[in-house]
């Protein structure tokens, strides 16, 4: 049961990075859709899987399809790794050290700021401490 539901959460994980990805605006070679993914990944995985529906005692199954599932197929590091090499074989090396920057440090500052803001949340609503 937990395979079928990571297949079908992944699927909509999948289709959301591609829409978003499709009507956000092209930036050249800089590879703009793929970071803000990545970096909303990062906060709606501590903020939403981390906390709120830990908080919320809803079942593990959920929390895995929606984690590894969702989230996992909305964000990518075979994309990142794609974007990296497409900046090094464009000679665009300081777009490729700002990509790569921005990815790593902005992934753990929005993890960070997820958690952050998912525990405010579910000490604000009484439920005591999550599952970090």
């Amino acid at each position: 049961m937990n395979v079928v539901l990571i297949f079908l959460f992944g699927i909509l994980g999948g289709l959301a990075r591609f829409e978003i990805a499709t009507y956000l605006p092209k930036t050249g070679v800089f590879p703009l859709a793929t970071l803000l993914i990545n970096l909303v990944g990062c906060y709606l995985f501590t903020f939403f899987i981390k906390n709120y529906l830990a908080a919320h005692n809803v079942h593990e199954r959920l929390i895995l399809a929606m984690g590894t599932g969702f989230i996992g197929a909305f964000t990518t590091f075979s994309s990142f790794m794609l974007d990296t090499d497409n900046l090094l074989v464009a000679h665009s090396y300081g777009l490729l050290a700002l990509y790569v920057v921005l990815s790593i440090v902005g992934g753990l500052a929005m993890a960070l700021l997820g958690m952050v803001h998912g525990r405010r949340h579910v000490s604000r609503l009484g439920h005591g401490g999550s599952h970090a």
